[in-house]
């Protein structure tokens, strides 16, 4: 994956989960003892749907700074062509639908999942996991079903100091999968 793209994509994973957690739980500090009595579910599932608008991201670097502003983060759902829903009508105008439902096949997954893992060695490891779009949407293409996709624009207007280059856009994610594993030494 191209630095700016995980770059992005690790900062709305960040994003996402600041803006999720403190509506699910209060989180409370805890020693390392009291952490090692903890037993339970071996981890969380989050979807987050997102519809924002950031007035500037802004990087510098020895006195000049590159930009990107007006961004929108939304469905990309900005004319009724734009988003057919396959059923000859489309989708509205709304946030991010960053997780994948289809309650017809009993898919549910996730913006980003949470997990402890063990490795070969038997070490523990936090894992992230983003959804695996890219095996189901194979899967549904051999069946003639029509690709399945993460309703997803980001859109803003590129900057190199004051002068406007253009704009940016990404939309639509029909490919994806990734796991990222932390831990510690």
């Amino acid at each position: 994956m191209h630095r700016p793209l995980r770059t992005l994509v690790l900062s709305l994973a960040t994003s996402l989960a600041a803006y999720v957690l403190p509506s699910q739980a209060a989180l409370l500090p805890m020693d390392n003892h009291s952490l090692s009595e903890v037993s339970g579910q071996a981890g969380i599932s989050i979807r987050a749907d997102v519809l924002a608008t950031i007035k500037q991201v802004r990087w510098t670097d020895d006195g000049g700074h590159a930009s990107l502003r007006n961004v929108k983060i939304d469905n990309g759902c900005t004319t009724p062509a734009s988003c057919p829903n396959g059923a000859g009508g489309s989708f509205a105008f709304g946030a991010a639908q960053l997780g994948l439902t289809l309650p017809i096949f009993g898919v549910n997954l996730p913006t980003l999942k949470i997990d402890i893992v063990s490795n070969a060695s038997g070490k523990q490891q936090l894992q992230l996991t983003l959804p695996d779009l890219t095996t189901i949407n194979d899967q549904l293409v051999a069946s003639g079903i029509p690709a399945q996709r993460i309703r997803v624009r980001v859109a803003a207007d590129m900057y190199v100091g004051e002068s406007r280059l253009g704009s940016i856009e990404m939309r639509d994610i029909t490919d994806l999968r990734g796991t990222f594993k932390v831990w510690g030494h």
